[in-house]
């Protein structure tokens, strides 16, 4: 119920946020507005303030802003007492553009302003080295676990950064300050090029520097069944010490296919064993998660994080459709319709306040970028109108347009109906 209640709460203020930057570009071009509703269906709350009805409605994947003229066919008896001047259809094709872009618009902006908040509340996680790859010159200087604060002075707030300080140096050796065994320690570390990455390195694997303390257990999962709690803190792997999420990876990397795992877990004062018997080693991996540490950081850093992330969520999303079209990926895959929104958003409450802002962030930027899509009923579809209109000094016909939406409509609502039962059928699998 929790988790069917975040949704819907976090969907209607995204939604809300989308149909506002209609609004707004609407009243602000004189557009007449019949209503600015969240949701579809009988309205549940309703109020009217100069020619505009608010509304509160009960099915929550979607909204509106109904403006005088933009469906001409339909709502011409609404629209007899409308001045001319304010129909949408009657404005100039820049202005209509400017109210169709205006949701995503919004969208965006509200991603990167949640992200740079996150960030600034809860600040940036730390670098760590996860391993080494071959021929690495820091090995025996650098340590698995070493959390990596400065190089020459300047803080590391995250591995894009780190690599980017590692090729100022241009393969100069290299005054690194870590953090090890709860001190910290100035180490210097020369570089190497290599050749099939195209950039100097440190030879080392990172990753977000971890505790050994457990934060997020899924109850279906291996270690799940077998006792892991959130809280619990993993102090033995196979009877190996273990002190951070470093070593935790280390100890799970050297399972064999087939071997039983033991686990010694600190909770509440008390030890407790727990053994695993996977078929797969990789099973030992999924279903937690530790607790990662993060250092606070100033408003500087939090807008400047805040936007890298969101240029990399958007680059991810350009790399996953591009895997999409060349059939390297499947769509139900990369795809989630509200059933699988549901679930990942629970699953990210549980994972703390970061994994849970960071995931509407990434929802926000996704319902602006595919209300750019030039598809039928979408917000992409009138901007091509507009540009249609521009181009060539007159709109498509009314009746044209109100077709190709309503055909864009159907499709749309089938592709949910389909999305929504591939996401039962996987929930249930």
């Amino acid at each position: 119920m929790t988790t069917v209640l975040l949704f819907i709460a976090v969907l209607s203020f995204l939604i809300a946020i989308h149909e506002a930057g209609h609004l707004i570009s609407a009243k602000l071009a004189g557009v007449w507005v019949h209503e600015y509703s969240i949701g579809f269906g009988p309205s549940l709350i309703s109020r009217k303030v100069n020619e505009t009805d608010y509304s509160l409605k009960p099915i929550p994947f979607g909204g509106y802003v109904k403006m005088a003229g933009e469906d001409v066919e339909r709502e011409a008896d609404q629209d007899d007492d409308v001045p001319e001047a304010r129909k949408f259809y009657s404005q100039p094709p820049g202005t209509k553009m400017l109210i169709s872009i205006s949701g995503p618009a919004m969208n965006l902006i509200a991603a990167i302003l949640i992200m740079i908040i996150v960030v600034g509340v809860t600040g940036t996680p730390r670098v760590s080295i996860y391993g080494f790859l071959e021929n690495s010159p820091s090995r025996g200087t650098l340590e698995r676990g070493d959390q990596v604060l400065s190089i020459e002075g300047e803080r590391v707030t995250s591995t894009n950064q780190l690599n980017s300080l590692i090729q100022q140096g241009k393969g100069d050796p290299l005054r690194v300050t870590v953090h090890r065994d709860g001190e910290e320690r100035v180490l210097s570390l020369n570089p190497r090029y290599y050749e099939e990455y195209e950039k100097y390195m440190l030879g080392v694997k990172l990753g977000s520097a971890m505790t050994n303390e457990v934060t997020q257990v899924d109850d279906d999962s291996l270690l799940g069944k077998a006792g892991l709690k959130p809280g619990d803190r993993i102090t033995e792997i196979k009877g190996i010490p273990v002190k951070n999420g470093a070593s935790v990876v280390n100890a799970l990397e050297e399972l064999k296919k087939g071997e039983s795992v033991s686990f010694t877990v600190t909770r509440n004062d008390e030890t407790v064993d727990l053994k695993v018997e996977p078929e797969d080693p990789e099973e030992v991996f999924t279903g937690f998660s530790l607790k990662t540490i993060r250092d606070p950081v100033g408003p500087i850093t939090a807008i400047s994080q805040g936007f890298n992330q969101i240029k990399s969520i958007i680059i991810l999303t350009y790399q996953g459709i591009r895997m999409i079209i060349k059939g390297e990926m499947a769509a139900g895959q990369a795809v989630a319709g509200p059933v699988g929104i549901a679930n990942i958003l629970g699953q990210s409450a549980r994972q703390g306040v970061y994994s849970l802002f960071f995931m509407i962030s990434l929802i926000s930027l996704n319902l602006g970028l595919i209300n750019l899509v030039p598809f039928p009923a979408l917000d992409g579809s009138r901007i091509g109108y507009a540009t249609y209109e521009l181009i060539r000094g007159k709109p498509i016909p009314p009746e044209k347009e109100g077709l190709i939406n309503s055909i864009g409509f159907m499709i749309l609502i089938g592709l949910m109906i389909f999305i929504t039962y591939k996401d039962i059928i996987r929930f249930f699998t």
